[in-house]
C-alpha cells in the first residue's frame, strides 16, 4: 500500500524527501532487544517508526 501511495505523490511532483511513511510493526519490547521490529539493520522501535521515504524505500518489504 505504501508503494502505491508514494507513487501517486511522486506523480504529483512531491519530492521523495518530503514524503514520510510509518513502518510501524508489532513491537514486543520497544527497546531493540527482541529484534521483532528489525528490518535489515534498522530497529524500527528505536529509529522510527516514521521514516523519510528516501530512507524507508530500502526498508519496505
Amino acid at each position: 500500500m505504501i508503494k502505491f501511495t508514494v507513487a501517486e505523490f511522486i506523480k504529483c511532483q512531491v519530492k521523495p524527501e518530503q514524503i514520510w511513511v510509518s513502518l510501524e510493526r508489532r513491537m514486543h519490547c520497544g527497546l531493540g532487544k527482541c529484534g521483532h521490529c528489525k528490518i535489515n539493520d534498522v530497529y524500527v522501535c528505536l529509529e522510527g517508526p516514521v521514516f523519510n521515504y528516501r530512507r524507508a524505500r530500502d526498508l519496505i518489504d
